[in-house]
């Protein structure tokens, strides 16, 4: 089964200080590079409606929900890996299945470790 589409979310994180239009614009420019992959879709995750006179949910405008074969999962995650080490102070939380992997700056030896686990299960789940 693992031509089924894989489904991830992903929430992007611009650190303590970031102002909600930092991290929307973080958010934005994720989806931009995500979109640049062959992927089914990627949307921004929607939490009902925002209160009146805001600009938006915050956890709205930071979640992207990303809809792919699970052979784009390497590319997705190479691509998370070299994004992040251009943005620095920010952390991205890919969720799936009940599974979390957090990910920031340039991936350790042993975040490259979980990422690999979590490549092969979402392939050999394809979910």
């Amino acid at each position: 089964m693992a031509d089924q589409p894989a489904h991830l979310i992903l929430r992007v994180d611009a650190g303590a200080t970031a102002e909600v239009e930092d991290q929307a614009q973080l958010a934005h420019s994720l989806r931009q590079d995500i979109r640049e992959l062959d992927v089914d879709s990627v949307d921004w995750v929607r939490a009902g409606e925002a209160p009146a006179g805001s600009k938006g949910d915050a956890a709205a405008l930071s979640s992207l929900a990303v809809t792919l074969v699970p052979t784009v999962i390497t590319p997705l995650m190479g691509m998370l890996s070299s994004w992040l080490s251009r943005h620095d102070r920010a952390t991205v939380t890919l969720e799936s299945g009940g599974q979390k992997l957090t990910l920031t700056g340039s991936p350790s030896a042993e975040q490259k470790e979980l990422i690999e686990a979590f490549i092969k299960s979402k392939a050999s789940a394809g979910s």
